[in-house]
């Protein structure tokens, strides 16, 4: 703040920021308490300061709870592609009770640790303008990734489809993770095959077009109604968040995929590439 100071008119400092991991809300709470400390601080010292961010980490609900804890309860090596083995830690949340907007009401509505009054009392009180970066939580059930099966493998009580693109286009690799939604197999006429009532008839892993080994879009054998012919298309749902395509770029040699836009606003369905560059 005494640099900014210093610098005087140069530098406009508007206020401050924080960026952390996780998706608790009191922590962000307890830190933005902190942050309105910091604006008054440099408001006496003549700096304008009037505004704070709390970044993002409002979670997005995709399971039940007890769908959700069922599954860390079983999940095991031997349901992935080479034994590839996750903790529960390695996942994202898939089931958040407090998630989307109302994780953002109870990051409002939780006192700050040392405080007496809410962050939403603090910020009133203060004339603290509160910015944040939802991410994800603005577009939950928004968006698919769409991937054509190229090829069929049989393994050892599995399959491994191999599809038109790479690990690069659901970013839960990124944090080797998994994307745990099941993708969704359509074929080519577009009809959707129904998930199987018990006994998966064709299991199988998805790895994408690249040359190397670590080169899968899931590891898990998911459950597939039916075996997959070449042609057939692999539907991710809910991908227009932070799941896709952060990490997308022409270094292979293969070209980027199409960004579709579908527009229903005007009652019929329309649909336009979008060709704007990639951020």
């Amino acid at each position: 703040m005494e640099r900014c100071v210093r610098a005087g008119d140069a530098v406009r400092m508007e206020g401050f920021s924080f960026h952390l991991s996780g998706y608790a809300t009191q922590p962000r709470a307890d830190l933005a308490g902190q942050l309105v400390d910091l604006c008054l601080k440099a408001r006496v010292m003549g700096l304008q300061a009037d505004r704070i961010s709390i970044g993002g980490g409002f979670a997005v609900d995709y399971a039940a709870a007890e769908d959700w804890h069922a599954f860390l309860a079983a999940q095991r090596p031997e349901h992935y592609h080479a034994r590839k083995a996750f903790a529960a830690a390695d996942f994202y949340p898939y089931h958040s009770p407090v998630a989307g907007a109302d994780a953002l009401r109870a990051v409002l509505a939780a006192v700050p640790e040392g405080g007496h009054d809410s962050l939403a009392g603090r910020l009133r009180e203060s004339g603290t303008l509160l910015l944040m970066e939802p991410g994800r939580a603005l577009l939950d059930r928004a968006g698919a990734s769409v991937f054509r099966v190229q090829g069929v493998k049989d393994r050892d009580g599995y399959g491994i489809l191999t599809v038109d693109g790479t690990s690069l286009s659901l970013s839960e690799q990124w944090f080797n993770s998994e994307y745990l939604p099941d993708p969704v197999l359509v074929t080519p006429d577009g009809r959707a095959l129904p998930g199987p009532a018990g006994t998966a008839a064709f299991p199988a892993a998805v790895g994408g077009a690249s040359c190397l080994e670590s080169d899968l879009l899931t590891w898990r054998k998911v459950p597939f109604p039916a075996r997959p012919s070449v042609g057939d298309l692999l539907v991710y749902p809910n991908t227009a968040g932070y799941q896709m395509d952060s990490n997308e770029s022409p270094f292979h040699d293969l070209p980027l995929p199409p960004k579709v836009v579908l527009d229903d606003t005007g009652g019929r369905p329309r649909w336009r590439l979008d060709r704007r560059p990639a951020c």
